[in-house]
Parts: C-alpha cells; sequence; structure tokens
C-alpha cells in the first residue's frame, strides 16, 4: 500500500469519467494544471501525474510507471509483469488488437470473420471515429473490473494512469483530421 502524501494525492486527483465535453474536460485539466510545477518543460497531465507519482513511489515501480503507455501496454514486457493489474490489463490489449485486427483484415477480403468480437461490433463497419470510440470503452471496462479492491495502491495508480491515457486519446480526436487519414488511407488499397 502506498503511504503518505500519495494518498492526498490521489485522493484530490479528479475522479475519471469515460465522459466528453467541455465541462468534463476543463474538470479533469484544471485539477492537474494546479499540480502543474511551474518550472516544468511539459505541463500535459501524464507528465504531472508522474511528476507527482515520482515523489512518493520507490525507483523501480516509478520506472514502471512511466513506461505505461497506450501504445506499448500490449507488449510481452507488460504480460510478463509482476503487477497483476498490468499483466492483466496488457492480455486483455493484446487479444483486443489481435482480434480488431484479424476483423479488419476480414471485412477488407470480404470474408466471414472468425473473430470472436465481431458480436460486439456492428455487422458492417461504422465510421472509424465510433469503433475507436467503442474499444477505448471496452478498455475502460476492463479497467473498471481491475480497479476492484485497489483504492490507494500502486495498482490503483496504474489503473488511474491508464484511465487518463484512454481519456486523451478519446479527448485529442479531430473528426476532420480523422476523416482525411481515412480518405487517404482508403485510396491507397
Amino acid at each position: 500500500m502506498i503511504t503518505g502524501n500519495l494518498e492526498y494525492v490521489m485522493s484530490s486527483l479528479p475522479h475519471l469519467m469515460f465522459k466528453d465535453g467541455d465541462e468534463e474536460r476543463f474538470r479533469v485539466l484544471s485539477i492537474f494544471e494546479k499540480y502543474a510545477d511551474p518550472i516544468s518543460e511539459d505541463s500535459s497531465p501524464v507528465a504531472i501525474l508522474e511528476e507527482q507519482a515520482k515523489k512518493f513511489l520507490s525507483q523501480n515501480d516509478f520506472l514502471v510507471f512511466r513506461q505505461i503507455d497506450l501504445n506499448s501496454i500490449h507488449s510481452e514486457h507488460f504480460q510478463k509483469s509482476r503487477n497483476p493489474v498490468l499483466s492483466a490489463f496488457s492480455h486483455h490489449a493484446f487479444w483486443l488488437k489481435s482480434e480488431i485486427r484479424q476483423l479488419r483484415i476480414s471485412r477488407r477480403k470480404g470474408v466471414e470473420s472468425s473473430s470472436s468480437i465481431k458480436t460486439l461490433l456492428p455487422e458492417s463497419p461504422g465510421n472509424p471515429l465510433s469503433e475507436e470510440i467503442q474499444l477505448l470503452k471496452w478498455q475502460w471496462a476492463k479497467l473498471e473490473d481491475l480497479s476492484i479492491g485497489h483504492y490507494s495502491d500502486f495498482e490503483a495508480l496504474c489503473i488511474y494512469k491508464l484511465k487518463l491515457l484512454i481519456l486523451l486519446r478519446w479527448w485529442g480526436f479531430n473528426p476532420k483530421k480523422g476523416f482525411d487519414v481515412f480518405l487517404n488511407l482508403s485510396k491507397s488499397d
């Protein structure tokens, strides 16, 4: 269990919900800005969270914490982690990534997919943005399941960071840019 001021920091961080909107973004981001070190060059919410956590984690735990990233969470490194939350979420992310890849290949070839995730997605591909948001929602749901019994320990902090990364990814989507990328990728096929 994490002791000392990190419990206070964790309890004073904004409660994260799988929501999007100006009010939700402002509520979360403004609290992180209050924690920002005025000297720091990077005042992103993730950098601020890492900066606060570093003060209270062992060097080994901080190295693990700092490596947490949505782009690499599915890697073998995290799957073999001694941290049960990171390992479980990594396996889930790897499974999800594999299933989606298989489903998208099947859709492209116009054949029936054997992916078990196809029952969760619409029969015909929807708008790519809504499908990406659905993937983030499934990841969020897994983190909610994994959070049971973890309130102020290192695993809770890892879950918090993953949730923050999911929200920042979602909030960073730009529908116009995404549609332009989609059109360019579609032309190259």
